[in-house]
């Protein structure tokens, strides 16, 4: 048996088409690790963090979490 690899260069971008999910957003206080939720709008997270930051005023710093879909494809001119 024979194996035979080949390297080419690839390039990676944003999947965007019909059939790809959304891009989601979740904010997450770094105090309490309390969570937005997962939202495809921006906003609607951002609204909870506010809202959070209401309840509990010292919880004032928040990591967001995005999922995003990524697609790769081969390089111009290179082929599989």
């Amino acid at each position: 048996m024979r194996t035979v690899f080949r390297y080419i260069t690839w390039t990676m971008a944003p999947h965007i088409n019909a059939d790809t999910p959304e891009m989601l957003h979740e904010l997450e206080c770094s105090s309490c690790l309390a969570s937005s939720g997962t939202e495809a709008d921006f906003d609607e997270a951002r609204a909870r963090a506010f809202s959070h930051t209401g309840s509990h005023p010292s919880h004032r710093t928040y990591r967001e979490v995005v999922t995003r879909n990524w697609h790769m494809t081969p390089a111009e001119g290179e082929c599989l």
